[in-house]
Order: C-alpha cells, then sequence, then structure tokens
C-alpha cells in the first residue's frame, strides 16, 4: 500500500539493505541515490532528484527531501539505486502527494454543497 504524503513539507524517504538472507547490510554502498518520478506522465517536476543518501543505523540509508508546495498531485515512485564496488542495485516505492491544506482538491467525489476554491 502507498504512503500517503503532503506536498509542501519535509519527508524522509528511506531504503533498508539487507543481503539475501535478509540480514541488515554491514557495507555501507559507495553511492546511494534517490529520484522522485511521477507516475503516469511527465511533467514540469518530474523527475526530482537525484537526491543523495545519508547513513542511518546498519542496513538504512534515507534522504530528507522537501517536498515543493506545487508538486502536481497523485502517484509517485521514489526511485533508489545504489552501488557497492561496481556492483549497481535499486529499490522502487510508490507514494501519494496529497494537498491538505485544500484536502478537498484529492478527492473524485465531493458532496453536493462543497465546490473547490482555487
Amino acid at each position: 500500500m502507498a504512503q500517503k504524503v503532503t506536498r509542501g513539507t519535509l519527508k524522509r524517504f528511506e531504503v533498508y539493505i539487507t543481503d539475501l538472507t535478509g540480514t541488515p547490510s554491514p557495507q555501507y554502498p559507495d553511492t546511494c541515490a534517490v529520484k522522485l518520478i511521477k507516475q503516469g506522465e511527465y511533467g514540469y517536476d518530474s523527475p526530482k532528484g537525484p537526491y543523495a543518501c545519508s547513513r542511518g543505523a546498519l542496513g538504512w540509508m534515507y534522504a530528507d527531501v522537501a517536498l515543493s508546495a506545487s508538486m502536481t498531485l497523485g502517484n509517485w515512485v521514489a526511485n533508489f539505486i545504489w552501488e557497492k564496488k561496481g556492483v549497481w542495485d535499486a529499490a522502487y516505492f510508490d507514494f501519494i502527494v496529497v494537498d491538505m491544506v485544500r484536502p478537498y482538491i484529492n478527492q473524485t467525489n465531493l458532496p453536493p454543497n462543497v465546490g473547490i476554491v482555487g
């Protein structure tokens, strides 16, 4: 299930890197970055990044990203890619950008007495 995130906020995107047995990787990657890609269409704000990762606890890599207040609403993908000794790997995570300042903008069926004010 995709996580909902609010545009105009600071969001931490994380990846947990393990070996094939599920044990956290004791060696951090040489490079790690995350791109935010809008699903279904290309717009002026897609892709975003790459944002360099920082090291967390064993196996965790993360990037703190300020989501633009004008970022396109809807389905996005956080695309992590990392490299260790010339070997590349990647992970993808879905998320949904919503607008909590004007929450009705995210709804397809509004009550009959409600309108969207721009």
